[in-house]
């Protein structure tokens, strides 16, 4: 198979199963096969340092403050993340620049006889590109998000530098368990022995869990409670180093980045000794501007309280909360949700049910929850209109002065921006 095209390209990857659509069958949770394959087209995983970020919530946007940081101290810096919300290549950049078209072509038109050869996965073959353009490039590091757990996520056959795992609660629990002792132990699975983690604020449980699976390891454990992160106001945020004070302003905005930042201190304060160009000074300023991506609390349409969050487990509505706090009040809010199946839990709804009005659409997707999955749990929600018409007057007339909150999943985002683009156009 030969491709001419990013479009040939794309069109191949959308013919394979994706979790996206196809949930836990789209994943093949052995290591086995990937390991062989990299180690087919020469360990690209091996070229490059490591940082290896697992987490419930938080991890993509602690990849992107570490990312924003090593760069402003002047290192090459990679960063894998994932999902994509709008592009493929997304998931990709070194120094804030996105993987490009002719090197994408490239690594398909080299490998895909071994990636068909291994029958690799959507997320094996993303991660494999990761970790053959990031080696190809010469990086100095790579922040590296992992996938789904940790065990046995395609990432795990890094050896980084440090592992760090942000934050743990419910979620994916028809894979990694029912319990939060359960997903602990899958998540912190990326622990290496006698490699240090960095571990974020976690319920009492999961700590003792990595405390017990980290002595096993003989990996240094750091935490960030003596940090005593505390988000002030939209953009300031402090932390606590050795009784000072650091004052930080940044263009992140929730207060549960305060946390993130906090993490991402004790990995530059731990990988110090051999990163040394990690000043304070490169902290603060790497934070004052950092690329996060799309979806998260973000504001739609300028002059308007439209956001969009992809909070779709319980901490992650708990942190949409906290962040609608900034703008206004849930109670006077309308909610525009869309779901997959598997998010739909008992006291994941009853946090939504505080809106003031509720709205449900249903993707195109074989995962995606319906109507009538979720009227039994939010019994005030309505269809969101079907019809452009009906949408169109339903954004002009009942949205334009309110507080609305699209969100639920991420794969609900590029639907969501198509309709405000048309909206807009239409104004």
């Amino acid at each position: 198979m030969r491709f001419k095209s990013l479009q040939s390209v794309q069109e191949y990857l959308e013919s394979i199963p994706k979790f996206q659509s196809k949930g836990s069958s789209a994943a093949k949770f052995d290591l086995s096969r990937f390991r062989n394959f990299c180690d087919t087209i020469g360990n690209p995983q091996q070229e490059f340092d490591s940082i290896h970020v697992a987490g419930t919530n938080g991890k993509g946007s602690t990849c992107n403050i570490l990312a924003s940081v090593f760069q402003k101290a002047g290192y090459k810096t990679g960063v894998y993340t994932s999902p994509h919300i709008i592009t493929f290549d997304e998931r990709f950049r070194i120094n804030n620049d996105v993987i490009s078209s002719d090197e994408l072509l490239q690594f398909f038109n080299t490998y895909i006889d071994i990636i068909e050869e291994y029958e690799l996965t959507y997320f094996e073959i993303s991660t494999a590109i990761a970790f053959w353009w990031f080696a190809r490039s010469s990086v100095d590091i790579a922040c590296i998000e992992v996938g789904l757990g940790g065990r046995l996520d395609a990432t795990n056959i890094v050896d980084p530098e440090i592992s760090v795992i942000t934050s743990i609660s419910l979620d994916h629990t028809d894979i990694l368990g029912d319990s939060i002792t359960a997903i602990t132990r899958e998540k912190a699975g990326i622990l290496k022995e006698g490699r240090p983690v960095v571990i974020g604020e976690l319920p009492m449980e999961a700590q003792n869990e990595i405390v017990e699976i980290a002595e096993q390891k003989e990996c240094p454990l750091y935490t960030i409670g003596d940090l005593n992160p505390e988000y002030i106001r939209p953009g300031h945020y402090q932390l606590t180093v050795d009784d000072r004070t650091i004052n930080i302003s940044s263009n992140l905005t929730s207060p549960i980045q305060a946390k993130n930042m906090a993490v991402a201190w004790q990995v530059c304060s731990v990988l110090g000794d051999k990163y040394g160009r990690i000043t304070e000074e490169n902290f603060i300023s790497g934070l004052e501007r950092v690329n996060t991506g799309f979806g998260r609390f973000e504001q739609l349409v300028d002059g308007k309280q439209w956001y969009f969050d992809g909070g779709h487990n319980l901490e992650a509505v708990k942190v949409l909360k906290e962040s609608i706090k900034m703008v206004g009040n849930t109670e006077n809010a309308t909610l525009v949700l869309s779901l997959m199946r598997d998010k739909i839990r008992e006291e994941v709804m009853a946090e939504f049910l505080e809106f003031k009005n509720i709205y449900y659409y249903s993707l195109d997707l074989e995962r995606a929850a319906t109507f009538d999955d979720i009227k039994q749990w939010l019994p005030k929600a309505n269809p969101f209109p079907a019809s452009d018409e009906d949408r169109k007057k339903l954004m002009q007339d009942d949205f334009d002065s309110e507080l609305v909150i699209f969100s639920g999943s991420f794969y609900f985002y590029e639907t969501v921006r198509d309709w405000v683009s048309t909206f807009a156009l239409n104004q």
